[in-house]
């Protein structure tokens, strides 16, 4: 048997129970089309997607009752769980329990508890790595400390003010963040179709969502300032041990500076040499991904022999008309992206084909000013990320000790008399 126990100390006043004695599982079962289907999430359990399959197989499901506790016994589902508001059904991979002698809300945060989850998912069951079950026959042997119930009640009390601060907290945080990112996509495409002189005469472009632009800049369609523009052969190469980078389109960073090419999928130099006989990206060309992440880009800022995939097309620029690094700006604005969008419209597969590309209008200032307009960027965009950045270590720390608490109070690691 085990215990939850931190500091391996039993607090004043507390029982030690098996969880068995203190749930009773619920093992009545149903289908989705008798019972609302319900998810077992992270934040708790929640009605289903109305997208997600249904099923009219009969008792494929197992019931829940409102008030009872419902976790997931995968392991790759760790912390997934919580006390269901709702009735309805769950997947017959979760184990549904009725609360008969805990405090239901206490026992909302016990189980959800880091101390709890590390305990239940060690008890677990399967062949595959990483991936396992654990069985109420299993979980109902774990040995935990329990108060009073008037005590479980005060700590639950406490517990569900606390983390209610906290989420506040990190809410106001996310919704910065989320504002920050407003921010910089309205920047950067303020400056690449507005330049930075807000005093400059204008004229129209005659693109309806471009809108007016400075006198003395050019609108046109964008393949008119490119060198070339391509992607590898539409196959995918072998793996090898050691060989040249081979990027996917989720290993693509702002700039090619930033990627972690050892962590790439790797391919022999023959394989090298054969896809990149169209196209080989280079120094101050930009990447562009063109499939459902459309927009994502990259800007290869250092010498480097490496392949994309052709899920990405590389575009090298003419550079007495076009800065590698004022493209990299340009991809990423809203001119861009209603340009591109009216482009594949038609096209269900949401897929950007070289054509489609090569059709989108771009507003282009000289290359001097191109070049003060990403250094204006560069400086604000560095200012808005470190922010960013700071938000999201804020957030981290606040959930850290979010679990923190919760572990403490629900194993008697902190004095809570006052809650009472």
């Amino acid at each position: 048997m085990s215990e939850i126990m931190i500091r391996g100390s039993q607090p004043s006043g507390w029982e030690k129970r098996m969880l068995g004695q203190v749930f009773r599982e619920r093992r009545e079962k149903g289908s989705d089309s008798e019972f609302p289907a319900l998810s077992v999430t992270m934040q708790g359990i929640l009605p289903q997607l109305e997208t997600a399959a249904k099923t009219d197989r009969g008792d494929d499901r197992k019931v829940v009752r409102v008030g009872d506790y419902v976790i997931n016994s995968r392991s790759d589902r760790k912390g997934s769980g919580g006390i269901s508001a709702l009735e309805g059904s769950v997947s017959l991979i979760s184990i549904v329990m009725e609360p008969v002698e805990i405090v239901p809300k206490f026992a909302h945060h016990l189980l959800r508890s880091v101390a709890f989850q590390e305990e239940f998912y060690r008890f677990g069951r399967g062949i595959v790595a990483d991936l396992w079950s654990t069985r109420f026959d299993d979980l109902k042997r774990i040995q935990v400390f329990l108060p009073s119930k008037e005590r479980q009640a005060a700590i639950a009390f406490y517990l569900d003010r606390e983390t209610a601060r906290i989420d506040a907290l990190i809410e106001k945080k996310i919704r910065f963040i989320e504002l920050l990112k407003e921010k910089r996509q309205a920047l950067i495409t303020q400056a690449v179709t507005k330049g930075l002189d807000p005093n400059v005469p204008m004229r129209d472009s005659g693109v309806e969502w471009i809108g007016e632009v400075p006198e003395g800049w050019a609108v046109k369609n964008i393949s008119y300032v490119f060198r070339a523009v391509g992607d590898v052969d539409h196959y995918m190469p072998a793996s090898v041990d050691t060989g040249v980078p081979y990027l996917m389109t989720g290993d693509i960073k702002d700039f090619a500076s930033e990627v972690s090419f050892d962590e790439c999928k790797q391919v022999s130099q023959k394989d090298y040499r054969k896809l990149s006989r169209k196209i080989k990206t280079s120094k101050g060309d930009v990447v562009m991904a063109r499939y459902a992440t459309i927009g994502t880009s990259m800007y290869v800022d250092i010498n480097l022999n490496f392949l994309v995939s052709y899920s990405c097309v590389t575009i090298k620029p003419e550079p007495s008309e076009l800065s590698g690094q004022y493209l990299f700006y340009y991809l990423k604005s809203d001119a861009f992206f209603q340009g591109i969008k009216n482009q594949i419209n038609s096209n269900t597969q949401d897929n950007v084909g070289i054509g489609d590309l090569k059709k989108v209008k771009i507003v282009l200032p000289n290359i001097r000013e191109q070049g003060e307009i990403v250094e204006w960027l560069e400086d604000k965009i560095a200012k808005i990320d470190r922010l960013s950045e700071k938000s999201r270590c804020s957030i981290e720390l606040l959930k850290e000790r979010r679990s923190a608490l919760i572990t403490a109070a629900v194993t008697g690691q902190i004095d809570l008399r006052e809650a009472a």
